[in-house]
């Protein structure tokens, strides 16, 4: 009895480990089970989080990019439109247009449409395309001058104590209460003192730095008055300026004594390209008509010399220079006319061109010359606009910036269609 005892409890035990044994591999394949599940999850969630992840990131370039083509359609047709206007070639049926065209290097592309009317100008529709992303851009175009402040300068202005700037428009009068408009003049550099504003020099404007400049330490303010000062949100361009391509004669334009003439029957002919012009002591050039000329080398006014730019017969004087510009004690500008658009100077040449110019009364002209160096002094009062690479006033004056010159043409030198509005979707 006893051994069947023991052989009973013996299988009984055998039995039990063989539970215990099966319990123990069950759970263990379950816990493996449940890891798998866990890790497959994981790796699902990992997988959709990447899946996410790249084609956000894909979105985003392909909203870039169809941002860039868009962009690139308007850059397309302002391009075309100022290659028509430089060439002398545009009208209002100057329409540029472009149906899915490729944007280089990239797979997104531009659809570009245009608009023209003489009241509204030109509205733009670009419309870029990148795979699944579409951006459309919407401008207004404007047409600018050479001429939209009263004083621009790639680095440096300097004003004498006393200058007043303020603003007329020559189209309604010369009085500074008849025009409402506020008078800029500014610099596209960032460097200290950069503007030098002396003693009560007065702005009935503001006055503006390159782009990122402090304007505590590009102004050097010793005492004047403006209304505001900033920095520029992009650089102020200077366009450049091609002399008419005129045959002839190549001659001077020489006053030796009294007074000669230049324009239609006078003594020099009113267009043409000329080397140089000399004016001796006391000795006047007078222009009798619309007369263009370029100047190869230099302008050389002798003491008390004048060029006269007669108030009849619609004359007026354009010069291009190339050669420098200088002037004698007592010489000047005499624009009987009153008009500062019938006398401007263009400077043509290579950087560190001078220009030193007189009147012996008021001056009133224009002068474009971003590679000059300018330096003017007045008798009186000054009307119109300068543009230079540095200008100095060399004495106290009145400077009236005319803003009729905002209003250009097509024909008009360095006009060229420029974005005023700008709108995104």
């Amino acid at each position: 009895m006893e051994k069947e005892a023991v052989k009973s409890d013996k299988i009984m035990k055998k039995q039990y480990s063989k539970t215990c044994l099966i319990q123990r591999t069950g759970s263990v394949l379950v816990l493996a089970l449940v890891v798998l599940i866990a890790g497959f999850l994981v790796g699902a969630g990992l997988i959709t989080l990447g899946t996410q992840s790249r084609l956000a990131g894909l979105n985003q370039v392909n909203d870039m990019s169809a941002r860039l083509a868009a962009d690139a359609g308007v850059d397309r047709a302002v391009q075309e439109i100022n290659n028509a206007v430089a060439a002398k070639t545009w009208s209002a049926g100057v329409l540029p247009s472009a149906s899915q065209a490729l944007l280089p290097l990239t797979r997104a592309s531009y659809s570009v449409s245009t608009q023209y009317d003489a009241a509204g100008g030109y509205q733009i529709l670009s419309v870029g395309t990148a795979g699944n992303r579409t951006r459309r851009v919407q401008t207004i175009l404007r047409l600018k001058g050479l001429f939209d402040n009263a004083i621009q300068c790639r680095n440096n202005i300097a004003l004498k104590n006393g200058t007043v700037i303020d603003t007329i428009d020559s189209m309604v009068s010369l009085n500074p209460d008849d025009c409402t408009e506020k008078a800029i003049i500014g610099t596209n550099s960032t460097e200290a003192s950069s503007i030098v504003l002396n003693n009560e020099v007065v702005i009935d404007g503001d006055v503006v730095v390159g782009v990122g400049g402090d304007t505590t330490t590009v102004i050097k303010d010793l005492g004047a008055t403006f209304d505001q000062s900033y920095a520029l949100s992009s650089a102020v361009e200077f366009p450049p300026v091609t002399a008419p391509s005129f045959t002839g004669p190549g001659t001077l334009i020489e006053v030796k004594s009294g007074q000669k003439t230049i324009g239609p029957g006078g003594d020099y002919p009113a267009a043409g390209w000329y080397s140089g012009i000399k004016l001796s002591q006391g000795t006047s050039l007078r222009v009798i008509g619309p007369s263009t000329v370029c100047v190869a080398g230099a302008v050389s006014m002798g003491q008390n010399s004048e060029i006269i730019v007669d108030s009849a017969n619609n004359a007026a004087l354009t010069v291009y220079l190339s050669g420098n510009w200088i002037s004698g004690n007592g010489s000047g500008i005499n624009n009987a006319s009153q008009t500062p658009s019938k006398f401007q100077l263009y400077g043509t040449g290579s950087a560190g061109q001078q220009i030193d110019l007189k009147a012996k009364s008021d001056l009133y002209g224009v002068i474009y010359a971003p590679d000059a160096a300018l330096t003017v002094f007045s008798g009186g009062n000054i009307y119109g606009s300068f543009v230079a690479n540095d200008f100095e006033l060399k004495n106290p004056a009145n400077f009236y910036y005319d803003a009729s010159l905002k209003n250009v043409s097509v024909t008009h030198e360095g006009a060229r269609f420029v974005i005023s509005r700008w709108n995104e979707q």
